[in-house]
């Protein structure tokens, strides 16, 4: 089954609203085993619209559509999905009442009577409904052309849940040709390593697709074909291949996996972060249940408070100054002796675009990282932007932490 989105919304090429259904629909399509063909986003606007569904309908079978159901005058996809299918729309008593309740729930004084414009549906239309807004979703089948388009609200808060629920099941149960998918994390060494090891594996005479998606937290790995059979299996010697840098089942970056093995051995987790400036933490704490082994975090930025809040020694800062591996060691040191933990991270570095000099260059970013009393430091020369140093100085950190408690 082919499967196309249609993202509808000026705000979308304008790029002052970023596109995050399109990401949340291809991970939940992904989850399910059904992969998009194609993707196009347009304006709130009629011609955009169609000149959208001319190019993606004669190319699939499944058209998702995201935007365009409000009460408002530029809310116009279903007006021209029915239209374009030649359907009248019309009211539905149910739709309505439920959109006057939620709006006298949520105690907005007297509703407009364009609200009640997302109350009309095209004719035959299957309603999908919406629990945290107004909008229903729309599932519009053409009997001559046997194309279906499914009309999404474009609020992630709504279109996320509808998915879900509703939209995921009924791909299921309508596609004929499923692919079988398996997804494994690894981490610790690049992309072109873990094809190098994985891809051999896989013979161009096996029915099996493999692909990859690299971030700064983790490889995603993708094994698919049609036997869920023949992907189990090869998916095994994968495994197997990849060791230690294949993270654990459940754990979907290397945050996760950490949280997980301190977890296991009833461990705490301390950092202290300079540089970073809290996104470490962050990571940990995004974990559900993250308490269980984070203790806290201490963000040091200045001299002063590395000394004050961390008790790194006047002198470590005078002689070999706040970027150096003593002093990333003492930070790390002395935050697990505060917060009482096992395990800690220790991070400080210059991010830039300042603050660079010959001897200490922009993107030279030391980390201690503490495990059970053994502490190790290394040191980094992190390339690009202030972001991208921060991000993969976060992604060393968890990477350099998680290799001393696997060893």
């Amino acid at each position: 089954m082919k499967i196309s989105i249609l993202c509808v919304g000026d705000e979308l090429l304008r790029g002052s609203t970023t596109n995050t259904n399109l990401a949340k629909i291809g991970q939940l399509l992904g989850a399910a085993a059904l992969f998009p063909v194609m993707e196009m986003s347009v304006k709130d606007a009629g011609e955009s619209i169609i000149d959208g569904l001319g190019v993606l309908l004669p190319r699939s079978d499944v058209v998702i559509s995201t935007g365009g159901l409000g009460p408002t005058s530029d809310d116009v996809t279903k007006t021209v999905v029915a239209g374009y299918f030649g359907l009248k729309l019309e009211k539905n008593a149910k739709v309505a009442d439920r959109i006057k309740s939620f709006w006298s729930a949520r105690r907005l004084g007297k509703m407009p009577s364009s609200v009640l414009n997302q109350a009309l549906v095209p004719q035959g239309a299957q309603i999908l409904e919406n629990r945290t807004g107004t909008a229903p979703g729309l599932v519009v089948k053409n009997v001559k052309s046997g194309k279906t388009v499914i009309m999404l609200p474009g609020p992630p808060h709504e279109m996320t849940p509808m998915f879900e629920e509703f939209v995921v099941p009924y791909l299921k149960l309508v596609s004929r040709d499923r692919l079988y998918t398996e997804v494994i994390y690894v981490s610790g060494i690049p992309e072109s390593c873990v094809e190098e090891k994985a891809a051999p594996l896989v013979s161009s005479g096996s029915g099996l697709s493999i692909a990859y998606c690299a971030s700064p937290e983790s490889i995603k790995v993708f094994l698919s074909g049609r036997k869920a059979g023949a992907v189990a299996e090869k998916m095994r010697e994968i495994k197997k291949t990849l060791g230690e840098n294949l993270l654990l089942p459940g754990a979907k970056s290397i945050a996760e996996d950490i949280y997980l093995l301190l977890k296991k051995r009833k461990y705490k987790l301390a950092l202290a972060e300079s540089c970073t400036g809290g996104m470490i933490a962050a990571a940990v704490t995004e974990i559900p249940g993250s308490s269980e082994v984070f203790s806290g975090s201490a963000v040091v930025y200045s001299n002063d408070w590395k000394e004050k809040v961390l008790g790194v020694a006047k002198t470590t800062l005078e002689k070999y100054g706040s970027v150096s591996s003593r002093c990333a060691v003492e930070m790390a040191d002395n935050v697990c002796v505060e917060y009482g933990a096992d395990a800690g991270i220790a991070v400080t570095g210059i991010a830039g675009p300042g603050g660079g000099t010959e001897l200490k260059p922009v993107g030279l970013v030391f980390i201690a990282t503490r495990y059970v009393g053994k502490t190790v430091v290394e040191q980094y020369k992190f390339p690009g932007t202030r972001d991208m140093v921060r991000r993969r100085a976060v992604s060393s950190a968890l990477n350099q932490l998680r290799r001393q408690i696997l060893n």
